[in-house]
């Protein structure tokens, strides 16, 4: 069937390491045209999951779940040749896509998450990675002691499958660093620092905000190895957008201890801040809220792209002018988020940014 060479070579054109996430989406969409237009619904429903993990470097939350829904749709209607079970690893990033938008009203994220509950249970998974989800959000809305009830939750449920013993050890830390147990967040820390268990990025995670955090609990030599580190394991990911989500608090431990380095950092993730999800807005604003402080200078020059809103031709940029930037977007999508949850601690966390 010639439509099969079609999508084969395309496919092919996929697997150029050099291309942007961006390119290879774009190639993949094409491909599942062809697909589609063929009624080939096994490969579509391959392509879109493979177009689902572009799409999710991307930070392209509304896509994603465009393109799931698609695929739910196609299960439903094709159970002879699609596999739940297939789908439910996605499904997973599906949900936490959910939690990012605050306009999904929260009635139907736990809709959502009640679905992806049933679907592992009847492919016969545990628990763990649906209470996993739950501890993340609740850190995310200073929930702290539901956090801790669903960490336990969550350890006490066997691992499989569906979960990734390396991402659940890094997203539990962050339950011990804000909570102010740094010196148990670094113990528990020790299995992703010497890697026992390892992930593409969760390693990388823990380095940058052990980075910090270090810092911040007077442990400078800790930082300085969880900096080094990290600092190794971002050669060659110059490019990996997504990684917004953890480099503002290596930015801001690079304030603290040298500030020259953190504004390389800076000069390249504000950029990606334009064009980046919900979710890594707020929290990239929030981090260089708390970096910013650290600047003593009252001005800098950097090299910042035109469509940043405070551009300047001749790169001089006051501090107090981008810290009340930042401040002002973590603040108006704080709100959002935080009206959506039907709490404050979306606001809490920057307030708390701004009284230390």
């Amino acid at each position: 069937m010639r439509y099969t060479l079609e999508i084969q070579k395309l496919l092919l054109q996929t697997q150029n390491d050099s291309l942007h996430p961006r390119e290879k989406a774009n190639l993949l969409k094409e491909a599942i045209r062809i697909a589609d237009e063929n009624e080939d619904v096994e490969w579509a429903t391959e392509l879109r999951l493979d177009l689902i993990y572009e799409l999710n470097l991307l930070s392209a939350d509304a896509e994603e779940i465009t393109v799931f829904s698609k695929i739910l749709d196609d299960y439903e209607n094709h159970k002879d040749v699609i596999k739940e079970d297939d789908l439910l690893w996605k499904y997973k990033w599906i949900w936490g896509c959910t939690f990012d938008l605050p306009e999904i009203p929260m009635e139907q994220v736990k809709a959502i998450g009640e679905d992806y509950k049933t679907r592992i249970l009847r492919n016969g998974y545990s628990l763990r990675s649906y209470y996993h989800r739950w501890s993340v959000e609740c850190v995310w809305m200073r929930q702290y002691n539901k956090a801790k009830e669903y960490i336990d939750k969550m350890l006490n449920e066997k691992i499989d499958g569906q979960s990734c013993e390396a991402c659940e050890l890094n997203f539990m830390l962050d339950y011990y660093l804000e909570t102010g147990q740094f010196d148990e967040a670094y113990s528990r820390a020790q299995p992703l620092i010497n890697k026992q268990v390892t992930c593409y990025e969760a390693n990388l995670r823990a380095y940058l905000k052990l980075s910090y955090y270090a810092q911040k609990a007077g442990r400078p030599e800790v930082a300085a190895d969880m900096c080094a580190r990290a600092e190794e394991a971002l050669q060659g990911r110059e490019k990996d957008e997504y990684l917004l989500l953890y480099l503002g608090l290596f930015i801001a431990y690079y304030m603290m201890t040298k500030p020259e380095r953190g504004w390389e950092y800076a000069e390249r993730c504000i950029g990606w801040s334009l064009r980046t999800n919900t979710l890594k807005k707020y929290r990239f604003s929030c981090d260089m809220v708390e970096a910013l402080k650290y600047e003593t200078r009252p001005e800098v020059s950097l090299s910042l792209p035109e469509e940043f809103p405070l551009y300047r031709p001749n790169g001089i940029y006051q501090i107090s002018e981008l810290r009340n930037y930042f401040y002002q977007q973590a603040e108006e999508l704080a709100l959002r988020y935080d009206a959506r949850n039907g709490n404050h601690g979306y606001m809490d966390r920057l307030k708390q940014l701004m009284s230390n």
